[in-house]
């Protein structure tokens, strides 16, 4: 009898940042790529929750998640104090402040405000 495989995970993470140690401490590629339009990214990810993958969020900033909600973003409405880990297959996406402000949140955030990446991570073989 052969041995099954696990399926590769089909998983869309949103991020405010990737920490780099998220990442396994092995030789990887990483190629970043700027998404130029915020709308754009809550459609696509409610298409891609309609393909089959789930969408996950590592933020904790209420403001920010209300904006990305607000433009039909697929995410849940809590704020998120989990610790991201990289996994194999992963679709990273890290949201961020187009301004941030250095000890303080912003109460109220607006899609213009938000800029965002998609994050390709690869094992080097």
């Amino acid at each position: 009898m052969m041995a099954q495989t696990q399926p590769t995970p089909r998983r869309i993470v949103v991020l405010n940042a990737l920490p780099l140690n998220a990442l396994p401490r092995r030789p990887l590629n990483m190629i970043v790529e700027p998404i130029t339009n915020i709308v754009s990214l809550a459609m696509w990810l409610s298409h891609m929750v309609r393909q089959g993958y789930a969408v996950e969020h590592y933020i904790r900033h209420p403001a920010t998640i209300a904006a990305l909600r607000g433009l039909g973003a697929p995410i849940d409405e809590r704020p998120s104090s989990g610790l991201y880990q990289w996994q194999e297959g992963d679709v990273v996406v890290v949201v961020t402040l187009r301004q941030p402000q250095r000890g303080q949140e912003a109460a109220q955030v607006r899609p213009e405000d938000l800029e965002a990446w998609e994050v390709r991570v690869r094992p080097i073989a």
